[in-house]
């Protein structure tokens, strides 16, 4: 047994590629490694925007990934378990069931917890994607009798005030993608001419973190294919039938909603946390006042893209970064922020883009066609397969 261990919370996008970085740096003769996480198997979550395109039962089974071969080969000690807190001064970790785990690093990459409940009305039963079983419930809403209003909303962040440029949504990929594909899935079936789609985003602007050109190529393609979009949405109350904005009522019969974000519950109260629910940390995703704590992905106190590529790419930051200093070698460069997405518009087609322009960057790349949707299937496959457990991005 090591002398260190190593505890990572969280089992998706950062978690894995954490785990993953730790092995290549560190035996398992010399590094312990402990991962807690609420879900037995986990999910690639990119994948159920099919819930627009297939069958309820075909969502989740392509996208499934058992863990126990992939904790064996890296040699990791899983605890099926739910956090409920930390003591930073003792480094342990609070579960339900489990003593108290004590760890020489801890890696944060839990995510963000929906907030559901800071919407009056609004809730899982609306429809989301962000899930397997919501996936699930989401296609089995739209068989065997499409809707013919579909509302895809975005809910608010609710992040630090001091983060730096601010912004309103968490993720709007999947729902942008899932719009798409709808309409796709319409028109393909001659059910299209008499369907409203309309999305919905608190943000001035769709895709408010992507830079001008793949702004505009949305805004484009949306208004081609006839998707009313919505910008600066103030939610006040859903209803069965409507969504109840501060100057409209939008009515609807079918509706999936990237729900609000408001950080991790568990840790609001705690001595690491923003005042927010966030994690604070500088370039090296390490927090400012507990060397032995980084924090990876959606949970970070920053308004940084809160997507499974930023998740992997900080991972690798962090655990070199943890490294370095442990063995007094160079440090990795700090995190510079940027937006990628790959995008399945449908029909075979899709959307690339790779910005850092929102985040003071001038670097911009839109390409639309078939390679950005043969490069999405083929990560998805790669991904499931556990090999996509390994960060494909420096």
């Amino acid at each position: 047994m090591a002398t260190r261990q190593a505890v990572v919370l969280g089992a998706r996008f950062g978690g894995l590629a954490v785990v993953t970085w730790l092995r290549r740096v560190y035996s398992p003769q010399t590094l312990d490694i402990v991962v807690i996480d609420r879900w037995e198997e986990t999910i690639y979550r990119p994948g159920l925007v099919h819930a627009m395109t297939v069958e309820p039962l075909q969502v989740v089974p392509p996208v499934r990934m058992a863990m126990a071969a992939f904790w064996k080969r890296h040699h990791v000690q899983f605890i099926h378990d739910t956090i409920t807190g930390l003591d930073p001064q003792r480094r342990q970790i609070y579960t339900v069931s489990h003593p108290p785990i004590s760890y020489a690093a801890l890696f944060v990459a839990t995510g963000s917890d929906p907030g559901w409940d800071t919407v009056d009305g609004l809730g899982p039963h609306r429809g989301g994607i962000c899930e397997g079983y919501l996936a699930r419930q989401t296609a089995s809403n739209l068989t065997p009798r499409p809707p013919r209003r579909m509302v895809f909303a975005a809910g608010m962040i609710h992040g630090n005030p001091a983060w730096t440029p601010q912004i309103s949504v968490g993720c709007e990929c999947p729902l942008l993608e899932s719009a798409l594909l709808w309409e796709d899935r319409l028109r393909r079936s001659g059910l299209r001419e008499d369907a409203d789609i309309v999305v919905l985003t608190p943000a001035a602007t769709i895709a408010e973190s992507a830079g001008p050109q793949a702004q505009q190529w949305l805004r484009q393609a949306f208004s081609r294919r006839g998707i009313r979009v919505i910008t600066g949405a103030s939610y006040k109350k859903v209803t069965d039938s409507e969504v109840i904005l501060a100057d409209r009522r939008i009515d609807y019969n079918g509706s999936l909603w990237i729900p609000p974000y408001i950080g991790a519950s568990w840790l609001r109260g705690s001595a690491i946390e923003d005042g927010y629910g966030w994690i604070p940390t500088d370039g090296y995703l390490n927090h400012p006042d507990y060397p032995d704590i980084y924090a990876v992905g959606d949970v970070a106190s920053h308004p940084w893209p809160k997507m499974g590529h930023s998740a992997m790419v900080q991972a690798r930051i962090a655990v070199r970064h943890w490294y370095g200093v442990q063995t007094h070698r160079p440090l990795p460069r700090p995190y510079h922020p940027e937006l990628l997405w790959a995008m399945d518009t449908g029909g075979g087609r899709g959307l690339f883009v790779q910005s850092d322009v929102f985040y003071g960057g001038t670097r911009e790349i839109v390409h639309s066609g078939y390679w950005p949707w043969a490069a999405k299937q083929i990560f998805q496959k790669t991904y499931v397969s556990l090999r996509g457990a390994l960060p494909l991005m420096p």
